[in-house]
């Protein structure tokens, strides 16, 4: 269902499940949606019958993985796509071999993802235009 993108296809399908969501759905602007910093990023990709209908992006900056652009097109929301996808990314921020994970949800979702362990941190900030709360997750050191 998921993987990490290493084609120009993979990339057309992150990014038009992207525009679909943020763009169309959200009425958030190219230049804050396509922001610059995609190139060296990790992306991620889920399909279902060969359908894209999820993705994320992963920026590591210095000893933190920081998950972006989690999206989960309409019709596909509400069956467990996008707790799989955040599971399958932080999966691959541990094979990368980071444990320090930040992300910026959106307020609306801060609850899925406490779910998932985060906790947010900081006050409420706009970020294009939406509500958004600092969240990080760490895993336990080493025992």
């Amino acid at each position: 269902m998921f993987k990490r993108v290493h084609t120009l296809d993979g990339l057309l399908q992150v990014f038009m499940v992207r525009a679909i969501v943020f763009m169309e759905e959200q009425s958030i602007a190219h230049a804050d949606e396509m922001d610059g910093n995609d190139i060296a990023a990790v992306h991620v990709l889920g399909e279902i019958d060969g359908e894209p209908v999820a993705c994320g992006r992963i920026r590591y900056q210095g000893d933190r993985a920081f998950l972006q652009r989690l999206a989960v097109r309409r019709a596909w929301r509400g069956r467990g796509v996008g707790a799989k996808l955040l599971q399958f990314m932080l999966e691959q921020c541990r094979k990368d071999g980071f444990s320090n994970f930040e992300l910026h949800a959106q307020t609306r979702a801060t609850g899925f993802y406490r779910r998932h362990g985060f906790t947010a941190c900081g006050e409420e900030f706009e970020e294009a235009g939406i509500p958004h709360v600092h969240m990080w997750l760490r895993d336990p050191a080493p025992q």
